[in-house]
């Protein structure tokens, strides 16, 4: 089974495919992997490609059009895309994009050592420069493309990195990733962390048995299921199994959550303002 992997900055996605490789025998493909082999193909250096690509945009495509051909022609072969825009471009996959809070992505690459190629004076710098980033980046896809790569609809799989540990984030995957190819299905799963979505009822009023949660400016909501996360999050879960739906007309409501924040004794790293 063929794994394109994709998310946000800072969720931990390069550990993780280390895992997946080392422990589970993936072949990693990342931009940079098939970039070479673009090269090679080519009869020439991967140094020459990039300056080829700086001059002429065009040849971005050589490298989509590649991801394109390794799928096709490694397709029983256990592959994983390491690639902000493999969804879209490597054929017959398991879509997955691995989420994290925003705050705890920031809290770890400030106390993480990047060399000077990522310098920040504190956590909310880097909360700003990781966001901006991502924006900017999402941004030249839409140009490029014309798709989002924040839209949980392209994919098949939504895991949270929030709370669990790079170890638990790749077994899950290769485990919903089996699931898949025995039983493929339309729609978006999640595997998020209970304390990154926010209630929309009051404590005690929902005892819906499946959760179901959107997505809302970068934050993510229960529209059913509450008292079921709730336990989760009184349990000291990592991860909530949902279902994710795309509906617009949600709001966050301040003293809804710090009802389930006392509650449930945790406080959300993220919040609206």
């Amino acid at each position: 089974m063929q794994i394109a992997f994709s998310g946000k900055l800072g969720s931990g996605k390069s550990t993780v495919c280390s895992i997946l490789r080392d422990v589970y025998g993936y072949e990693i493909y990342s931009t940079g992997t098939v970039q070479r082999k673009v090269a090679e193909d080519m009869g020439i250096s991967t140094l020459e490609l990039n300056e080829r690509m700086m001059n002429d945009p065009a040849l971005d495509h050589v490298i989509d059009d590649a991801v394109v051909k390794l799928s096709k022609e490694k397709a029983d072969e256990q592959i994983v895309y390491d690639s902000r825009m493999a969804w879209h471009f490597a054929e017959n996959t398991f879509k997955v994009y691995m989420y994290v809070d925003p705050t705890v992505a920031a809290k770890r690459v400030f106390n993480a050592d990047r060399g000077e190629v990522e310098k920040y004076t504190d956590v909310n710098d880097a909360l700003n420069q990781l966001t901006a980033r991502s924006i900017e980046e999402n941004k030249r896809f839409k140009k490029i493309y014309g798709v989002d790569n924040f839209d949980y609809n392209n994919y098949h799989l939504i895991i949270d990195s929030t709370s669990a540990t790079p170890e638990q984030i790749a077994e899950a995957i290769t485990t919903k990733a089996k699931e898949f190819e025995v039983n493929p299905y339309e729609g978006t799963k999640m595997l998020i962390s209970p304390y990154v979505v926010l209630p929309t009822v009051p404590f005690g009023e929902d005892d819906s048995e499946d959760v179901i949660i959107t997505l809302k400016d970068g934050f993510h909501y229960c529209l059913r299921g509450h008292t079921k996360l709730a336990a989760l999050q009184i349990g000291g879960a990592n991860f909530v199994e949902a279902t994710f739906i795309t509906k617009a007309d949600v709001n966050y409501n301040a003293e809804i959550c710090n009802e389930y924040e006392i509650a449930c004794k945790f406080t959300f790293e993220s919040k609206p303002q």
